[in-house]
């Protein structure tokens, strides 16, 4: 199946001139990695006319990646084709994918590239494998099937996003095959230690002091661990990105807890949730529940304020999970 689907996405993208590739809001490195990663794959394929969008750019530890000046935050258009990838359903793509659909006649093609658990199948062509640890798995499976040569500027974006979305190779679902492609990459050119060295072990110090104001309300309840901040602290704090930056997955490492949440409220009154859970413990479904989407240990939502109803409402439920869960171990 996903052969003959990559065969269809491979008919469209040679029918299609004028093409937009988009990553999903609040990127990440498997988000940017697959963005540009896609690009000179696509430019081996003989495209030119491409378009580079995520709502948020591309976060400042990102910006070594090749390509990354080229990414925008707003599009023209009209598209023949949109290529979504590390997008779990449509609204992740953000404004810059409904900005696209607005200014077409009609609905262009859309090819959805993507490896999570919980993606809606809504492009034309789907090509989610969610065995996979990082869509940038799926480009590398995609590459082969589509004969294109691997080049050390594509290694680099295909090994950012497989090493951000494991943490560096530690996460329960790396398999000798995921390390059998991290090792191709790396023989092709692409530096483990430079990129881990920029990403996993590197933070900002606005970010560094963000996660001050967000310990500030920690809580351990019931083997949950969580924080929260309300946009008025985060603006105090200073931190211009959007997200809790990565805190919830710290918090994850906490001994006494079988599940992670982080809560931030945006400048809308909107609050952006991010779950994690340990081995043996299931998040996805819980953020399905609420509108949202993602892996088994690494999942997240975004439901209407305010703050502390939001917080009263998924902490709940959250340990009404965990102990459901617990049961049936």
């Amino acid at each position: 199946m996903f052969a003959a689907e990559s065969q269809r996405a491979l008919g469209l993208i040679a029918k299609s001139e004028r093409l937009l590739v988009l990553a999903h809001v609040s990127p990440d490195g498997d988000a940017i990695g697959s963005l540009l990663g896609l690009d000179r794959i696509l430019r081996q394929l003989a495209k030119s006319d491409i378009t580079l969008a995520c709502d948020d750019g591309v976060p400042p530890k990102l910006d070594f990646l090749p390509g990354a000046s080229r990414v925008t935050r707003s599009v023209a258009g009209p598209f023949d084709l949109i290529i979504s990838v590390d997008c779990s359903d449509e609204r992740r793509g953000g404004n810059v994918y409904r900005a696209a659909l607005s200014r077409m006649n009609c609905r262009p093609l859309v090819i959805n590239i993507d490896h999570h658990v919980t993606n809606t199948n809504f492009g034309d062509v789907n090509l989610v494998l969610p065995e996979t640890v990082s869509t940038t798995e799926v480009l590398s499976r995609l590459m082969k099937i589509w004969d294109i040569e691997l080049d050390p500027d594509i290694a680099l974006c295909l090994l950012t996003g497989l090493g951000t979305d494991t943490l560096c190779f530690r996460t329960a679902n790396v398999t000798p095959q995921v390390l059998q492609v991290a090792s191709e990459l790396v023989q092709t050119g692409a530096d483990l230690s430079y990129v881990t060295s920029h990403t996993v072990n590197r933070k900002s110090f606005d970010a560094i002091r963000y996660w001050g104001t967000l310990l500030q309300t920690i809580q351990l309840d019931d083997r949950v661990v969580s924080v929260h901040v309300s946009a008025e602290d985060r603006r105090t704090a200073g931190y211009q990105a959007g997200g809790d930056a990565s805190v919830v997955s710290f918090l994850a490492s906490t001994w006494e807890a079988d599940m992670a949440v982080s809560f931030v409220e945006t400048n809308d009154g909107r609050v952006e949730i991010s779950f994690r859970a340990k081995p043996g413990f299931d998040v996805a479904e819980l953020a399905v529940e609420f509108g949202g989407g993602g892996h088994p240990a690494a999942s997240g939502c975004t439901l209407d304020g305010p703050l502390d109803m939001v917080v009263g409402q998924i902490s709940a439920r959250l340990k009404e999970a965990r102990h459901q869960q617990a049961e049936g171990r």
